[in-house]
C-alpha cells in the first residue's frame, strides 16, 4: 500500500527557498500551523524487479498546486542518492522556474530515489561486480526497476512527461555513465557530477562494451563537472600526464571528455572544472550549470526587446505574438509536448504593449493568441471585450461579452451588455 507524509522543512531554511518573497497572511497562518513549509512528498513504491520497496522524494511545482495552472505534464528529473541532493537542488529549481525575474527553466517535478543503506548504493550504482559480487553489479536491475516501474509510476501518478533527466554525483556518476551507454533511450539528459570512473579499472575508460562509440545520441546532453580534488600545485595539463593517485578523478573525467570529443554519436556535451570547488561543493554549481545548458533554449529571450519603452517592430514576425507563438511552439518541440505560456501571462503582456508601449494594435494580436491558446475559457473573451470597450469598438465588445457569457454566466458580464444594448 503506498504512503504518503508531508517532508517538512523547517523554518530555519525558509530563507534558501523563499528568499525575496513576499507572504500573504494566509502563507503566514499556514506557516504558523505546520511550524515549517511543505518542500515535498514521501513516496513509497514497491519494485518487484528489487523485491525491495523503495522511498522516494518528491518536489511538486508550484504551478502544479494551482487548478487554473496546473499543466498536463512536467519534465522529470531523477536525483541519485535522495535527499543528499533533494533540498539545495530544489532551491535552485525554484529560483530559476519559479521567480518572476527569471523563469530560465521550466518547473519541473523532481525524484530523488533514496538509497536502502551504503551497501544498496554501492549494489545499485554498479553495472559489473567489479570482482566483488556481493557488493557490486546491481546496476542494470536498478536501471530496470526506474525505465519499467518508476517511469510508469511517475508519469500516471504525478504528470510527469518523457522529458527526463539523471543526475548522479560521485559513485552516482557511475549510474549515470551506465544509463548512457547501455539504455541512453532513457534519458534526454545526463549530469555527472565527479563521477567515480576508476570503478572496475576504469570501465567506463577501457572497456568496449561501456563505450559511447558507434551510438547514435542525436538530441542526447551531457554534462560533466569535474571538481578540484588534485594535489596542490596541479593544474589541467599535468594531471592529464601525471599518476598521481589523489588525482585520479580529475584525470579519468578529462579522459573521458577527450574520448568522446573523438567519437561521432552527436552527443551535445558540456563539462566544467570547478577548480575553486571540493568534491561536495561542486555539486551545487554543477546542477545549475548543468540544467542551464539542458534547458538553454527554455528563456524567452526575444521577450527583452519589449523592455524598452521606445521598441518599435521592423517586421511582423517581430511583433510580441508571433515571438511568443514561434517560442512556445519550439519549446513545445524540444519537451515532446504541448507547452504554451499560461494565461495570465499573456494577458499581463498584452496590457504591457497596451499601457506602457502604446501599440492597441499589437495588444489585441495577444488577446487574441490567448483564445487560440484557451479556446474554453470563459476570461480569455471577457479580457478581449474590454479591450474593444476601451478601444470603442462596442460591436467586437459586444461579441466577445456574449462568447464570455456562453461560457460561463458571469452576472457582471450581464450587465455590462444589458448597458450596451441601451
Amino acid at each position: 500500500m503506498i504512503q504518503f507524509e508531508k517532508l517538512i522543512i523547517t523554518v530555519l531554511l525558509l530563507s534558501i527557498v523563499s528568499c525575496g518573497q513576499k507572504e500573504t497572511k494566509s502563507e503566514k497562518i499556514k506557516s504558523k500551523s505546520n511550524n515549517g513549509i511543505q518542500i515535498g512528498l514521501i513516496d513509497t513504491i514497491h519494485s518487484k524487479i528489487l523485491n525491495q520497496d523503495r522511498e522516494l522524494i518528491i518536489y511538486i511545482p508550484e504551478s502544479a498546486k494551482d487548478p487554473n495552472r496546473k499543466r498536463d505534464k512536467y519534465p522529470v528529473v531523477y536525483l541519485l542518492d535522495g535527499s543528499y541532493p533533494f533540498l539545495p537542488f530544489i532551491g535552485m529549481l525554484k529560483q530559476y522556474s519559479e521567480m518572476n525575474d527569471t523563469k530560465i527553466l521550466p518547473e519541473m517535478i523532481v525524484v530523488g530515489i533514496e538509497n536502502i543503506d551504503f551497501n544498496s548504493r554501492l549494489m545499485d550504482f554498479s553495472p559489473t561486480t567489479a570482482g566483488s559480487p556481493e557488493e557490486y553489479g546491481g546496476g542494470n536491475k536498478f536501471l530496470e526497476f526506474i525505465r519499467t516501474e518508476l517511469f510508469p509510476y511517475i508519469e500516471q501518478n504525478y504528470s510527469g512527461s518523457k522529458n527526463r533527466t539523471i543526475v548522479g554525483h560521485s559513485f552516482g556518476g557511475v549510474a549515470v555513465m551506465n544509463a548512457l551507454t547501455t539504455r541512453p533511450e532513457m534519458f534526454d539528459n545526463y549530469l555527472m557530477i565527479d563521477g567515480s570512473l576508476y570503478f572496475d579499472d576504469n570501465l567506463f575508460l577501457e572497456n568496449p562494451k561501456y563505450s559511447l562509440k558507434g551510438k547514435d545520441l542525436k538530441n542526447k546532453k551531457l554534462y560533466i563537472g569535474i571538481a578540484n580534488t588534485a594535489t596542490y600545485g596541479s593544474n589541467l595539463e599535468s594531471i592529464k600526464k601525471d599518476t598521481i593517485r589523489a588525482n585520479k578523478y580529475v584525470r579519468h573525467s578529462l579522459k573521458l571528455i577527450d574520448q568522446i570529443k573523438t567519437l561521432d554519436t552527436d552527443l551535445n556535451m558540456e563539462w566544467k572544472y570547478y577548480e575553486n570547488d571540493t568534491h561536495g561543493s561542486t555539486a551545487f554549481s554543477a546542477q545549475k550549470d548543468g540544467f542551464r545548458f539542458f534547458y538553454s533554449w527554455f528563456e524567452f529571450k526575444d521577450e527583452h526587446k519589449y523592455r524598452g519603452e521606445s521598441f518599435i517592430p521592423k517586421t511582423n514576425e517581430d511583433h510580441f505574438a508571433n515571438l511568443t507563438k514561434s517560442h512556445f511552439k519550439l519549446a513545445s518541440q524540444k519537451l515532446g509536448y504541448t507547452f504554451k505560456p499560461e494565461e495570465q501571462w499573456v494577458n499581463e503582456n498584452a496590457g504591457m504593449l497596451l499601457n506602457y508601449h502604446k501599440q492597441p494594435e499589437q495588444a489585441m494580436e495577444l488577446f487574441k493568441l490567448n483564445i487560440e491558446y484557451y479556446p474554453n475559457s470563459p476570461s480569455v473573451y471577457k479580457v478581449l471585450a474590454d479591450f474593444y470597450l476601451s478601444q470603442k469598438d462596442t460591436v467586437s465588445a459586444k461579441k466577445h461579452y456574449t462568447k464570455t457569457l456562453e461560457l460561463d454566466g458571469n452576472s457582471e458580464v450581464q450587465e455590462i451588455l444589458k448597458k450596451l444594448e441601451k
